[in-house]
């Protein structure tokens, strides 16, 4: 996440910006009103009665994106949510396509397609806080619950390649049972992509935060629901926080099933004695379950009275020591290079003790040179070239599969090394999903930036390769708003609520907010072609353009100037949102 973080931030956070003073042209108004296909709710399971226009707009195309103007904005994934069930049960569309991992992403389709798996789970193992919500979690029911009713029939897959963890354990899975003369060499290729991607990727070194570790019996939590909590009380914390984690490993090799580390909401400053919880779901096929205490920052940070509820009921256990009355706690590795890590006897929540965590200055290790990723990428074009040729005899489709997420590893070691850029690699991947169903229309899910096709200079968008590759068989939609409310990432203090005014006169979203309409879509395409719209039109505006970070106290930040003709086919407004709500254990 730190590195969608990154990327995101580097693409659209544009300096604030002076608020211009011209109006909206009333001719423009005019037209986005009595063009405006206006909708009743952007709430799925609602009948699509109001949407019967929008099947003029989409008409034959294979593939509909969808646009964002935030990565946290309830009534834009709600909205998704209804058009992907309109598209879905009126027009035959039947693959679903996310801004997420590749292979991390079609786990949900286990659940999806054949009611394996935990959602919230598989959900959460996409590892990205934008799509862990409630919104995406009950999209993601919806389409269990069509497949189940006969009406149709939908999968959930995932075109990004941010991570090469999971990719890799797939290929090294088949290679091990089909191929074992390659097995060293794909061994030795994915230790090199796993480090080049901790270091290049922003992961920090193993030890660099104190730490006290817990390994939670998985029998007592399988197919259950944990409740962990504990007192925390800090000292001058700062570059980092202090918290509680809790992770679900499942079968070697594959993505965490459930984590939490409160990297999000971690405690910070100087504060007094508080009880902190995170939840979070064990699922039937966890294998390991580790949890604790975390400080990966400065200052001191004290940690005392730990509980663990199982489904509600309290759990004991006597080969843990959750009260901290014993050091090395027991049950707990305590330690990390850089603090110091101890029982402490005059700060304590209850009993006698509890346990400090205190950064402490260290002699500078030797500096390690960071991988090249360049160097990172190299076997894997040996190890996609190798395994495209295998004579297999298998179905072909497995083979295809694997050696797709070969191509995964290979594009995030790209990325890194800035020989592939982002966008690309993911408009390869959505061209492979479409090849690999040649006879479905999908679905895409992504943000503005990159499902657009352009008007926006200086940025190279997977929208204008798709436009390339599919040209009038792909309709994107790009979404807009006027005011409201949004979650985003606050630089050092982690995931927040946001909420911005009306925006600025002389914006793409001023502009249809003029129409004074609650909610509407609205055919670009179908602009006038001369006469003062179209002159408007063809200018640029200022629009809003959020990703995972946002400024506060700067209401206007990260807006910037596109030529919306160019970049979508039609629009979707909003007048007024709220934040995207988080799911249980993201807090």
């Amino acid at each position: 996440m730190r590195r969608l973080t990154f990327v995101l931030a580097l693409i659209f956070a544009i300096a604030a910006w002076s608020q211009p003073q011209q109006q909206t042209p009333e001719a423009v108004t005019k037209w986005i009103a009595s063009a405006a296909v206006r909708l009743s709710t952007p709430e799925a399971r609602h009948g699509f009665e109001d949407m019967q226009p929008l099947k003029k707009m989409i008409g034959n195309a294979r593939i509909v994106s969808l646009g964002e103007a935030t990565h946290g904005t309830r009534e834009f994934f709600q909205m998704k949510h209804r058009m992907m069930e309109f598209l879905a049960t009126e027009m035959g569309f039947t693959i679903f396509s996310i801004e997420a991992n590749m292979p991390e992403a079609y786990q949900v389709n286990d659940y999806v397609v054949r009611g394996q798996g935990d959602p919230a789970v598989l959900l959460k193992g996409m590892y990205f806080w934008t799509w862990d919500t409630e919104e995406v979690l009950d999209m993601i029911r919806w389409m269990r619950e069509f497949n189940q009713s006969g009406k149709g029939h939908v999968e959930f897959t995932g075109f990004d390649m941010q991570t090469p963890t999971v990719a890799a354990g797939i290929v090294k899975e088949f290679v091990a049972k089909n191929d074992p003369e390659f097995v060293d060499s794909v061994a030795t290729a994915s230790d090199l992509a796993e480090k080049t991607w901790r270091r290049q990727g922003g992961m920090p070194k193993g030890g660099s935060f104190g730490v006290a570790t817990g390994k939670f019996p998985v029998s007592d939590a399988l197919g259950k629901r944990i409740r962990f909590s504990g007192w925390i009380k800090t000292q001058d914390v700062s570059d980092g926080y202090a918290g509680l984690w809790w992770r679900v490993d499942g079968p070697k090799g594959s993505a965490p099933l459930a984590f939490d580390n409160m990297g999000d909401r971690g405690v910070t400053g100087t504060t007094d004695w508080k009880q902190y919880t995170l939840e979070l779901p064990v699922d039937a096929a966890a294998t390991n379950i580790n949890f604790g205490c975390l400080f990966p920052g400065k200052g001191t940070a004290w940690f005392d009275d730990l509980r663990v509820e199982v489904d509600g009921k309290p759990y004991t256990d006597e080969n843990l020591d959750f009260a901290f009355e014993t050091f090395p706690p027991k049950g707990f590795y305590a330690g990390g290079q850089g603090y110091q890590v101890e029982l402490g006897d005059t700060v304590f929540h209850g009993g006698k003790h509890s346990l400090r965590m205190k950064s402490v200055k260290v002699a500078e290790e030797p500096k390690e040179e960071p991988p090249d990723p360049k160097v990172g990428a190299l076997p894997w074009y040996g190890v996609v070239a190798h395994l495209d040729g295998l004579k297999y005899s298998g179905k072909k489709s497995d083979l295809d599969w694997v050696v797709q997420n070969a191509r995964v590893v290979q594009q995030c070691m790209q990325g890194l090394a800035g020989q592939v850029d982002r966008d690309t690699s993911m408009a390869l991947n959505v061209k492979w999903i479409a090849d690999h169903s040649p006879n479905a229309k999908m679905v895409l899910w992504a943000h503005n930036g990159h499902v657009g096709t352009g008007g926006n200079e200086g940025f190279h968008s997977m929208g204008s390769d798709l436009r390339k590759m599919f040209g009038a068989q792909m309709v994107v939609l790009g979404f807009a708003f006027n005011e409201g409310s949004f979650q985003a990432i606050l630089s050092g203090k982690g995931l927040k609520d946001f909420t911005v005014p009306p925006a600025p006169p002389g914006s793409w979203d001023a502009a249809l907010a003029s129409a004074n309409l609650p909610l509407f879509a609205l055919d670009l395409r179908q602009a006038p072609k001369t006469g003062p719209v179209a002159d408007w039109l063809a200018q640029p505006h200022k629009t809003r353009s959020i990703g995972a970070l946002y400024p506060e106290n700067q209401p206007f930040a990260q807006m910037y100037d596109m030529k919306a003709l160019e970049a979508f086919d039609a629009l979707l407004f909003v007048e007024k949102t709220t934040a995207a709500r988080k799911n249980s254990g993201q807090k």
